[in-house]
């Protein structure tokens, strides 16, 4: 898998919505939505939605449009060449090549593992 595949799976799309709004957004490039409109479009919770497109946003993914009183925003793919092929890249690996297709679910499932046991780590223990 190539690199920059395996880190963008890693730290930007983190989880299998991520890695499901990545390839929405290679195949629908001309996107302008809000994030509780992704999500209807994917049908995603819009609460595991909503963290995604900031990250990807944060990344330079993603263009953030908010509106002038801030009680939206919008989203649109950031259609640089680098972010094009790098989207392009994703979806290739994903859909085409079988094996890569399981070491991305394989990365994403650990990853999901780790971050459960941080989680526990982290949380109180319940009362009995």
């Amino acid at each position: 898998m190539d690199k920059r595949v395996a880190q963008f799976i890693r730290e930007v799309a983190q989880s299998v919505v991520g890695l499901d709004v990545a390839l929405y957004l290679q195949n629908n490039p001309k996107t302008f939505d809000t994030a509780a409109g992704l999500a209807l479009r994917l049908r995603l919770p819009v609460e595991a939605v909503t963290p995604v497109v900031e990250r990807f946003a944060d990344y330079g993914l993603l263009r953030k449009v908010t509106s002038r009183d801030g009680s939206y925003a919008c989203y649109s793919l950031n259609r640089t060449p680098a972010m094009w092929n790098l989207l392009c890249m994703i979806s290739e690996s994903y859909i085409d090549d079988p094996e890569t297709r399981k070491e991305i679910v394989r990365m994403l499932i650990s990853q999901r593992r780790q971050q459960a046991a941080e989680e526990r780590k982290s949380s109180p223990p319940a009362n009995s």
